[in-house]
């Protein structure tokens, strides 16, 4: 199997690019290799590369090399689809090495292609090559800027074949934020090589840290907290390593601090590894860490770790009491007290020591390497099973699934899931390829999605189209169930197949409704209740309910009713430079419980977007209007009280909109007219 690895910067100084040069070593044990490079400005990488590694760089910034690409005008013009920052004034990857990239994924003969940047995966899904493709991430995706954010999670990150993410917290994080590519994540932590230099003897009294000298890496937390009990532990002192625009800031912590003679600014080193050798206790610090590559070196080291819960690596490397501690988040007390526990315990040191050395071998590179290829496997066998359906209202109703390719002996089985995560999933069974939903006492009210359980997966089903054509011809109200059964198959805006389901015991339907320059018409019935004397429309303000307001119901033969709602008196209860939306129910009695009112009993899925009227206009004068005679109200205080409203004075244009909600309940909504 050949594995590509893209990169933005091979020699760049970070844990990715550690990360990836490690597993790179690993799989090249039984695969063939190579890692591809958007750029290239050094001639040697900060991190050892396994020789039988493959490595190429798009793009050369090295005025020495016989690969210069200075003199290619395109290496300084800003590409078309890589999401450069917004606030560069020269682009850190140029359309040279966009170019070249697009140009490679369109000749590769890899059998994976992995990117390792957000960037780069936007790109990754423009290819159209038969080959696997994995976003790797390793960092918080939710964090990133909306220039990356939206084309990765609305475009790239479902043309992928596996997301992967350093824990399973970050997994179920992209999960909330990005429900649709659920079935594609898995954890996969950093790979961090077996320890191969010096181990920790645990005599030396250090307490040891490294990485960026960044705010957010919280060194200033630790400084703090290391000064509340260095004085009583005056042979013990920190080592901090690591460079960035912090340094003058720890200094000057540190001076404050007055500790100046145990508490130590290091600078970098490259590789940081032998250092940790030197200490007995490592600290992480960090407000912020998708993993941490040092902490699992500093274990592999034997030194047991102490580390704020930071999102979300260290609950995921440090096994609670038993190799190390976390502890909250900001909270240098608990930092310090746990710090001094280890300092003063030696027995406890070297016992979470050998535990740390034992339990870090799985971020090391062989299980690392078996981790990788089962989501290899993972993704053969997902790509294997068929995804695509088409789906066919019946008769009666209900909904026959037939998915594309699938056996017919095939163990597969359809698996219906509401959308709003309330209701139990529904299992049904494929027979000859085809599965069943019935119309009646299967999917609660509510949106669901289709998937197909097989192999151990559940993927989202694809549609290949949806006939719903007998849904004309539907017997509602219903003789049995509820009066209102109707499930509406349909392709989601991402093209996985959705049900709309519609139950509903009791149910008003429009039949028809008149816009005119006076009033609004309303031709309804009710299903399952039978409206009667006293029967009204009630309009419920969506923010503000004295302004709720009701009008009476004709009834007719068969739960049929007409209804009218005087515009001008309506417009009264508008208020000049607002916007206000009313929702109409229907109050059978004065004991019944309201029943939306709503097109429901229809093939359309959005009524809003067909069923449309005029848009009736009231004008009132600046001369006072005089306002009817008040009628009693009923009991509630607001219902009847369009004909009690005070008569209006500023001259006004008001606009009604009666419209269907994104429900299907009939809505008004009134704003000025202009």
């Amino acid at each position: 199997m050949k594995i590509s690895f893209l990169l933005v910067d091979r020699c760049h100084i970070g844990g990715v690019v550690s990360a990836i040069h490690n597993l790179a070593k690993a799989l090249a044990d039984h695969h063939e290799v190579e890692l591809v490079s958007l750029r290239r400005n050094r001639d040697q990488a900060f991190f050892p590369l396994d020789p039988r590694v493959k490595t190429i760089a798009l793009s050369d910034y090295r005025k020495h090399s016989h690969t210069y690409d200075g003199d290619d005008p395109q290496l300084e013009q800003f590409p078309h689809i890589y999401p450069n920052e917004p606030t560069d004034k020269k682009p850190w990857i140029g359309r040279l090495a966009e170019k070249r990239l697009m140009e490679y994924l369109a000749t590769t003969d890899a059998d994976v292609v992995v990117s390792n940047n957000p960037k780069i995966t936007i790109m990754l899904a423009y290819a159209e090559g038969d080959f696997l493709k994995v976003a790797m991430e390793h960092s918080r995706p939710a964090q990133y800027g909306p220039h990356i954010r939206d084309a990765l999670f609305r475009d790239a990150y479902p043309k992928m074949d596996a997301i992967t993410a350093p824990t399973p917290d970050e997994c179920r994080t992209i999960a909330g934020v990005v429900p649709a590519v659920s079935h594609l994540l898995s954890p996969m932590p950093n790979c961090i090589p077996a320890h191969e230099g010096q181990m920790s003897t645990g005599d030396n009294k250090i307490v040891v840290t490294a990485g960026l000298l960044k705010p957010h890496k919280g060194f200033a937390d630790l400084i703090e907290a290391f000064s509340t009990v260095a004085p009583r532990h005056p042979d013990w002192s920190l080592r901090i390593y690591g460079s960035g625009p912090e340094r003058a800031n720890l200094r000057k912590k540190i001076n404050e601090t007055d500790s100046n003679n145990q508490v130590f600014l290091m600078g970098p080193a490259t590789p940081v590894t032998p250092e940790f050798a030197k200490a007995s206790i490592f600290v992480l610090p960090s407000r912020l860490e998708a993993f941490g590559n040092v902490t699992v070196e500093a274990m592999a080291a034997g030194l047991p770790a102490v580390a704020y819960d930071a999102p979300h690596g260290p609950r995921n490397i440090i096994t609670q009491g038993e190799d190390g501690y976390v502890v909250p988040l900001g909270d240098k007390k608990a930092l310090a007290e746990h710090i001094e526990k280890l300092m003063a315990d030696e027995d406890l040191r070297r016992k979470m020591a050998a535990a740390a050395v034992a339990n870090v071998v799985r971020f090391q590179e062989a299980e690392t390497a078996a981790r990788f290829e089962q989501l290899v496997e993972t993704m053969r066998a997902r790509r294997a099973t068929p995804r695509t359906a088409a789906a066919v209202v019946t008769p009666q109703g209900d909904v026959r699934v037939k998915v594309e390719g699938l056996p017919a002996g095939s163990d597969a089985e359809l698996v219906c899931k509401d959308v709003r995560k309330k209701a139990d999933e529904v299992v049904l069974p494929f027979v000859g390829g085809e599965a069943l939903v019935p119309t009646l006492g299967t999917l609660v009210e509510g949106d669901w999605e289709l998937q197909i359980r097989a192999a151990g997966f559940d993927l989202p089903l694809r549609s290949t189209g949806c006939d719903t054509l007998q849904i004309l011809s539907l017997e509602l109200p219903r003789a049995e169930g509820p009066a209102l059964s109707l499930l509406l198959p349909h392709a989601h805006t991402d093209g996985t197949l959705r049900v709309q389901s519609r139950v509903r015991a009791q149910h008003v339907e429009v039949a028809g409704l008149k816009a005119g320059a006076t009033s609004i018409d309303i031709d309804a019935a009710a299903w399952g209740v039978e409206p009667g004397t006293g029967s009204v429309i009630e309009a419920v303000h969506r923010k503000e309910a004295d302004k709720n307001f009701s009008f009476p119901v004709k009834a007719g033969a068969d739960g049929r009713f007409t209804a009218s709602l005087d515009n001008a008196a309506a417009a009264r209860l508008h208020q000049p430079g607002t916007e206000d939306v009313w929702d109409l129910w229907l109050l059978p009695d004065q004991t019944s419980a309201r029943i939306r009112v709503c097109k429901l009993a229809t093939d359309v899925l959005v009524p809003m977007d067909v069923f449309t009227y005029p848009y009736p206009v009231v004008k009132q004068s600046g001369a006072p209007v005089q306002a009817a005679e008040a009628k009693p109200r009923a009991k509630g205080g607001w219902r009847g009280r369009l004909s009690a409203v005070p008569a209006a004075v500023a001259p006004a244009k008001h606009e009604l909109r009666p419209y269907f909600s994104s429900n299907g309940q009939l809505s008004l909504k009134i704003i000025d007219k202009k």
